[in-house]
């Protein structure tokens, strides 16, 4: 959801300047690595929650590497049968591997409310639309609004 609104904060008619910026951030965390992903879709409450595990390399080259599981949450609405819209909420960081960092942000529940700045800045939370191509008991295939694909396996 974290990249899906800042796309559609972007817009169309920016759509070159997105791919710049999502370029950018690509190279910056080179040294990275991303672990399993998850999605968790709560139909009762209209949430989607993006857990991601992330290993990022400090200095590359280093043996450093910093770790967590970042978790974005979402408003999510189901405006056609295959077609959610999503509003981002916040993002936070759990399990990090830093010292008294993870404690603290573990026991915290710091979260950057990443909707209420978009708000703050232009009025509205950006709506990322998704539609789902393919779905059955144990697979879901869904669409942005380039065209890149996703593909979610139960677990």
């Amino acid at each position: 959801p974290f990249f899906l609104a800042i796309r559609a904060f972007l817009g169309d008619d920016n759509e070159a300047v997105a791919d710049n910026l999502f370029t950018i951030h690509d190279r910056a965390t080179t040294a990275s690595r991303v672990g399993k992903v998850r999605q968790i879709i709560d139909k009762d409450n209209q949430e989607l929650v993006s857990e991601y595990d992330l290993s990022v390399g400090l200095i590359p080259g280093l043996p450093v590497r910093v770790k967590g599981c970042v978790v974005t949450s979402a408003e999510l609405t189901a405006t056609a049968p295959e077609t959610w819209e999503m509003k981002v909420r916040g993002t936070k960081v759990n399990g990090s591997n830093v010292p008294f960092l993870d404690q603290y942000l573990d026991d915290n529940a710091v979260e950057v409310p990443v909707g209420e700045a978009y708000q703050a800045i232009s009025g509205s939370v950006p709506t990322a639309v998704l539609k789902t191509y393919y779905v059955d008991e144990g697979l879901r295939i869904t669409r942005d609004i380039d065209d890149n694909f996703f593909v979610f396996t139960r677990a």
